[in-house]
């Protein structure tokens, strides 16, 4: 869910890459997608790592799968590499799998020691030493980037480390909360898991009042509203994107723990999804209460209207700041506490066009939990390129 930005030339392309990826991609193959009845404006960015020599067909077969699932107009290939002929290999095989697709090939390039080569010019307009990379600043496009406040890091593991755990120490306060405040939840509302046996530690937070089981259903629902508008005034926290918004990191460790228990509740980490990622999940699949609570609560981050019409540079700005956010709140959790909240930030981040953040995110949820349903749908859904609004029709 992204505005247009229109290009100028490959290399316009080039430099404006490290600003649609985060980062600055080396030693790697990246498929843009053109489209537009001139070729100028960037669809689909698939990226992949320059793989040995007996692995190239297997690296093709998996960028061609969501290339052609993009149905671009054009495509354009580079080869990011240090050494000459490293990214030949691939981008070879590449070509020959999108002519057999039916996908034109705009343009095969090298970059290489900060200048760009062009394979298949036939002007001999480049020359054999290349040409150097256009300066941020000679290209309009990317004035654009930096006033969504896109910055982009110096290369991919600088992007994961952003999803990272940061707070060794903070880390196993938060878990201690979070089992102990997942444990009163269950015991006051019947649902969700319980969290370590009763007993094996000593409360850390104040008890909610009778157990379920000895108020019945009414009283039991009505607890579980109690938890969770508690717990969306905190979301609420996160979800604000104001200049003056209370940084994640300054978020105390009762806080931190209540926001990662209260998503093992599913039905409000879908509520979450749906009220993030319009066209991911209907709202109208969630528990009427909930979607009521979270309308009264959370700030309205949804997208209305046009991107490109007026207003449409500070949506997107709140956007990129409520993502940043959300990669905060997941480096700020210990790993056994993390999961749902990556999958939130990895359907948002999907949802807004950032394949690379999606991938990363994934990587580390599915690294702690392989067996996370969430997760592995949602690597699925980027494997095959499948778009939130597509998924949804």
């Amino acid at each position: 869910m992204t505005t247009t930005i229109r290009l100028n030339g490959p290399a316009d392309v080039l430099t404006v890459l490290p600003y649609q990826l985060g980062f600055h991609p080396c030693q790697c193959l990246v498929a843009v997608s053109l489209r537009g009845s001139r070729s100028n404006r960037v669809g689909l960015v698939q990226r992949i790592d320059l793989p040995p020599s007996e692995h190239v067909g297997d690296a093709v077969d998996a960028m061609m799968v969501p290339l052609f699932q993009d149905a671009p107009e054009s495509v354009l290939l580079i080869g990011f590499e240090e050494i000459e002929g490293q990214s030949r290999a691939m981008l070879d095989e590449m070509d020959d799998a999108c002519r057999a697709y039916g996908i034109k090939v705009a343009d095969r390039m090298v970059v290489r020691d900060g200048r760009w080569f062009d394979l298949d010019c036939v002007q001999s307009c480049c020359p054999p030493e290349g040409l150097p990379l256009p300066a941020p600043s000679e290209v309009p496009a990317v004035a654009e980037f930096v006033g969504r406040e896109i910055c982009p890091l110096p290369d991919r593991s600088a992007l994961a480390d952003l999803v990272e755990p940061n707070r060794p120490q903070p880390g196993r306060a938060i878990s201690r909360l979070a089992q102990e405040w997942r444990r009163l939840r269950h015991e006051a509302t019947g649902t969700g898991p319980a969290g370590l046996p009763a007993g094996q530690q000593e409360p850390v937070i104040a008890e909610r009042g009778p157990v379920a089981a000895e108020c019945g259903p009414v009283a039991a629902e009505r607890e579980l509203h109690d938890f969770r508008a508690s717990e969306l005034a905190v979301w609420s926290r996160v979800l604000c994107c104001e200049d003056d918004a209370e940084p994640i990191r300054e978020l105390p460790p009762q806080d931190l723990a209540m926001l990662a228990a209260s998503l093992t509740d599913v039905d409000l980490r879908d509520g979450l999804i749906a009220w993030l990622c319009p066209g991911t999940l209907s709202l109208d699949l969630i528990d009427p209460f909930l979607s009521a609570q979270m309308t009264r609560v959370l700030a309205e981050p949804r997208v209305r209207g046009d991107l490109e019409g007026a207003g449409g540079m500070e949506q997107v700005i709140r956007l990129q700041r409520l993502e940043r956010r959300l990669c905060e709140l997941s480096a700020a959790l210990p790993d056994a506490w993390a999961v749902p909240t990556l999958t939130v930030l990895a359907s948002f981040s999907w949802w807004r066009g950032d394949g690379a953040l999606t991938r990363i995110a994934l990587d580390r949820a599915l690294r702690v939990e392989p067996e996370y349903r969430l997760a592995q749908l949602l690597e699925r859904m980027v494997d095959l390129a499948i778009r939130p609004e597509r998924a949804s029709a």
